[in-house]
């Protein structure tokens, strides 16, 4: 079956953020390029969305991307977006006074005893590429082991670790699959103005898609793109559905867990560089378990509960709601996707029983799962060992000829990785370069 039987001149594959940005990038023209949006779920905005039923809340939740990262006017979203009073500046290291600090068994830890574990953990992060070998990358934990191993208090060893682990959260993988030699601190040691939004974010993206018309058609699966020898035939993409379109040119934007998982087959095959890009660079996995309770049971002054373990270590609190949100991620949130929804709640109940041996009997939750999710397969990309910013290059380079392009957070190579205004960043700079070939064809 023939959907239509024109040819399009570019055709966008996925309508998250970058897929989205395409279309309004397009869409600035004078001469505006005719061109399709196809979206395999039945929404726009992929890993953006706002659930707003779950809960009796008057704060929805945000189940993917939470904050505009890198808040400033340079910004792709600012332009859409009017900050709230209700809006908040939210710290990525939170260290100040309205955050609780405990050990496994609900002791309270000392200022100075959690002055001393950040002290320490600077050294780590600092020292973590000396003495690296110059032919061969290694994980962050292998640059780190030897200096790690010699901390003989257990308590501050626990400490130390979970500090660590806000390394891994905001890379969304273990520290012994990050990359030493890639590893940056510059990040996340700037001053990071990243904005919470009060409404949340997805309702944010979805705003954007009501104001700005995009031709949008949604629930469709891409499962081939084929690829003429000849350059002056079209580009053949069929769905699941056996639907088939024709473009002269197409943009990737669908996440690097999908180009991982091979969710859709290119004839002729993808180059091997291109192949080898996708197997090399990181993507990481980043879960949230929102859980309502009947009442506050905490301080309602603290706006995170951070505990010294293993397992569930950062809870974001909302007391006006009764709800604390646990944030996992990496093999640790890999393996909670293979158990219940109530093994997962009960897990944490206990993990804060030590703290709090009065907790009640949580009334709701919310859990997800991005890593079983076959429209991501992650929560997004970092630098996995042996990936270098050569492989982010690789992984936005067009190929077939310059007729197939790549955009998304994970081939933003003249910016930022991993964010929203990555994958914005990515589609602005790919829509103008196809629409100078295309000019180039019509001229």
């Amino acid at each position: 079956m023939s959907t239509s039987a024109s040819v399009y001149d570019i055709i966008i594959i996925g309508c998250g953020p970058a897929g989205i940005a395409a279309g309004l990038e397009l869409r600035k023209y004078s001469s505006i390029p005719n061109f399709l949006i196809l979206e395999a779920r039945d929404r726009t905005g992929g890993r953006v969305y706002t659930d707003t039923h779950t809960f009796n809340s008057s704060q929805p939740v945000d189940l993917g991307a939470r904050w505009i990262h890198h808040y400033r006017p340079e910004n792709p979203l600012a332009v859409y977006y009017t900050p709230s009073d209700k809006d908040q500046i939210h710290d990525h290291f939170p260290y100040g006074t309205n955050n609780a600090f405990f050990d496994i068994d609900g002791t309270r830890l000392s200022e100075s005893f959690i002055i001393e574990g950040k002290k320490i953990t600077e050294v780590l992060c600092e020292n973590v590429k000396q003495g690296l070998p110059e032919k061969y990358d290694v994980s962050i934990y292998d640059g780190i082991r030897e200096k790690h191993e010699e901390i003989q208090d257990d308590q501050m060893r626990r400490l130390v670790d979970m500090n660590l682990g806000f390394i891994e959260q905001f890379e969304a993988s273990n520290l012994d699959q990050i990359s030493a030699k890639s590893y940056s601190t510059l990040e996340l040691e700037s001053d990071i103005s990243d904005l919470a939004l009060y409404t949340g974010f997805g309702r944010f993206i979805q705003q954007i898609v009501a104001q700005h018309p995009l031709p949008i058609q949604l629930n469709t699966i891409v499962t081939n793109i084929d690829i003429p020898s000849d350059k002056n035939e079209p580009i053949r993409i069929t769905t699941k559905d056996n639907r088939h379109y024709l473009t002269k040119y197409v943009l990737i934007t669908i996440p690097l867990g999908c180009l991982k998982a091979g969710s859709i087959k290119f004839t002729p095959s993808l180059p091997d560089w291109k192949q080898n890009a996708i197997d090399q660079m990181g993507f990481g996995l980043f879960n949230k378990i929102f859980i309502q309770f009947p009442s506050t049971f905490w301080d309602e002054k603290f706006d995170n509960i951070i505990v010294t373990s293993n397992s569930f270590r950062f809870f974001i609190c909302n007391p006006h709601d009764h709800m604390l949100t646990s944030v996992v991620c990496g093999d640790f949130a890999r393996k909670l996707e293979q158990q219940t929804d109530e093994q997962i709640i009960e897990q944490i109940v206990q993990s804060l029983k030590p703290i709090y041996p009065q907790i009640p009997k949580p009334t709701k939750w919310l859990i997800t799962r991005w890593g079983s999710d076959q429209f991501v397969y992650g929560a997004y990309s970092n630098f996995k060992v042996g990936a270098t910013y050569e492989t982010l290059k690789a992984l936005a380079k067009e190929c077939y000829d310059d007729r197939v392009y790549w955009a998304g957070e994970h081939t933003n190579y003249g910016g930022n990785i991993g964010c929203v205004d990555s994958a914005f960043e990515s589609s602005q700079r790919e829509i103008k370069r196809v629409y100078n070939k295309l000019n180039q064809i019509s001229n």
